[in-house]
């Protein structure tokens, strides 16, 4: 699989992310979480800016996901 078989479907803070995962899941939705702080944090870099969180799916299921997304008002 390339990056280009997974599109951007929401960016926003932990609370809401973290939420949105747990949604995505229950629908049989496995989500790719892109967490610039935590990655900078692991490497020893400290913590960034207050970055948001960024979710992709594979294309097959954006249209799922947004429709979980719409549903949850995020």
């Amino acid at each position: 699989m390339t990056s280009v078989d997974f599109i951007l479907i929401y960016t926003g803070s932990t609370i809401n992310v973290n939420q949105l995962i747990f949604e995505l899941k229950q629908k049989n939705v496995n989500p790719i979480i892109k967490n610039e702080s935590n990655s900078a944090r692991l490497a020893g870099f400290g913590i960034t800016s207050n970055q948001d969180i960024k979710l992709y799916v594979h294309k097959d299921q954006v249209n799922k996901s947004k429709e979980i997304i719409k549903n949850l008002r995020i």
